[in-house]
């Protein structure tokens, strides 16, 4: 018994080392808990962010296939408008080549002026029409696209 109680500060001490030594090894590990909780936090709202910019971008490109299959529905209306025009030219430039103007006008001087001015007149008025038309589009463009 003796050198128990002999030992007993020996053992006192190496108890106190032993607890200093889980101190430090449970607050570091406790630091660590909590710096990793902080990661978890912020990774957390990164997610957030990521997942609200994912779902605009998705809207965005849903938008945009909408607009371009419009853009190429228009583009086809166009391009049926575009071979009627080109028709309609055609006509005119075989008339054109199948008449001398040059002696009608100087037979009839009237009819060609009045012709040709209401035919002026008429081709003025489309090409307005077509660029209200157009404009309308564009306008209708932007307001999507707001």
């Amino acid at each position: 018994m003796l050198s128990f109680i002999r030992s007993l500060p020996f053992v006192g001490i190496a108890l106190l080392f032993a607890y200093g030594a889980h101190s430090f090894i449970v607050g570091n590990l406790n630091k660590t808990v909590e710096q990793q909780q902080m990661q978890i936090d912020v990774l957390n709202q990164r997610n957030v962010a990521l997942e609200s910019a994912a779902q605009i971008n998705e809207q965005t490109i849903k938008s945009l296939e909408e607009s371009n299959s419009r853009q190429i529905e228009q583009i086809g209306d166009l391009q049926v408008a575009n071979t009627e025009y080109q028709r309609q030219a055609e006509e005119a430039m075989a008339i054109f080549r199948d008449h001398d103007l040059t002696i009608l006008s100087r037979r009839r001087p009237n009819m060609i002026e009045d012709r040709a001015n209401n035919a002026t007149k008429a081709v003025f008025d489309a090409v307005e029409q077509d660029s209200r038309d157009i404009d309308k589009l564009n306008n209708e463009d932007e307001k999507d696209n707001n």
